[in-house]
């Protein structure tokens, strides 16, 4: 039976009261609904659910989502700017990039980028999120003046940009600590950064995403770094490949301390895996698992992630 301080919320579904329930499930469910942390252990076992169970894992989740933020769904109008495609880093997952001299590589310049941010505005965006490849001509001062033209065009919109990926390439062409080039975007006019990048923050699944180019200890320093000085961030997971339930537990467990530490993630975003025309797919069609496969078990224990109000909107 359901703890009895919520035995009378008629907004849980029955499931959650029958026999039907594996025990070792209900007791998890029961840690979740007292605002309990829960192991990746426990993480697995919800990742497993099926049929009755994986129904009530899917009702405490919205049980749990109710008491944390309530009813009231809110969201902004934004506008995607990719300012280039051209990208050297060989991501394995990728289909976005392209060499310099290929006939669909795009390289905006920042008045480029500023005309489109204005025109979103005009149309009611009240947001641009702005990410690129890592262009092999890009310097440091490519990432200021992009922020500074987007201003000058349009002062009063929210500017959500720049991976930690991103964030990595800078600091190197700058010879800067993440800390001292994420407090010059902000001065220019920095509002957020998405926490994209992430992928699985595992160190051998992500030898095979990307040959381990962004190690999870950067990812997180910079994710640290930009909460330091005051930029949130989003963040996310990218699954549905080469990963498993025990790589999305730890995955999410890692979110949690960090949010835990800094507080400054303001929502979790999960991107399923779009495996068409990748070199991880086509090498791999026996040993990679395209996120439909995959979207119904990450969805079952999702919740466990920290949840933020999107405070910087």
């Amino acid at each position: 039976m359901i703890l009895s301080t919520l035995t009378t919320e008629k907004s849980i579904h029955p499931a959650l009261f029958t026999d039907q329930i594996t025990p070792a499930v209900r007791g998890i469910l029961e840690k979740s609904l007292l605002g309990e942390e829960l192991s990746v252990e426990e993480a697995c076992v919800l990742f497993a659910t099926q049929g009755e169970d994986a129904q009530a894992v899917l009702d405490t989740a919205d049980k749990v989502r109710e008491k944390r933020v309530g009813d009231t769904g809110t969201f902004v109008i934004t506008r995607n700017i990719n300012f280039t495609n051209v990208c050297y880093m060989g991501c394995r997952f990728c289909n976005f990039a392209k060499e310099k001299g290929d006939k669909e590589a795009e390289f905006l310049s920042v008045e480029q980028v500023a005309d489109r941010a204005e025109e979103a505005w005009k149309r009611g965006a009240t947001e641009v999120c702005i990410q690129g490849g890592l262009h092999p001509d890009i310097d440091a001062n490519y990432y200021r003046e992009l922020i500074v033209a987007v201003k000058k065009r349009v002062p009063e919109i929210h500017i959500h940009a720049f991976s930690p990926f991103e964030i990595w390439y800078g600091c190197k062409k700058a010879k800067l600590e993440p800390e001292v080039f994420l407090s010059e975007l902000k001065a220019l006019g920095l509002g957020s950064m998405p926490g994209t990048a992430a992928e699985i923050l595992d160190t051998e699944i992500r030898k095979q995403l990307t040959k381990n180019k962004l190690t999870t200890d950067e990812w997180v320093r910079i994710i640290k770094a930009a909460h330091s000085v005051g930029v949130p961030t989003t963040s996310t997971i990218m699954y549905g490949h080469v990963d498993q339930p025990i790589h999305w537990a730890n995955h999410l467990k890692l979110l949690r301390d960090i949010q835990k530490e800094t507080g400054g993630f303001t929502e979790f975003v999960p991107l399923g895996f779009i495996h068409y025309e990748t070199r991880l797919f086509n090498d791999n069609p026996d040993k990679v698992r395209p996120s439909y496969n995959s979207r119904r078990t990450f969805q079952n224990a999702r919740y466990c992630a920290t949840h933020a109000a999107r405070l910087h909107r």
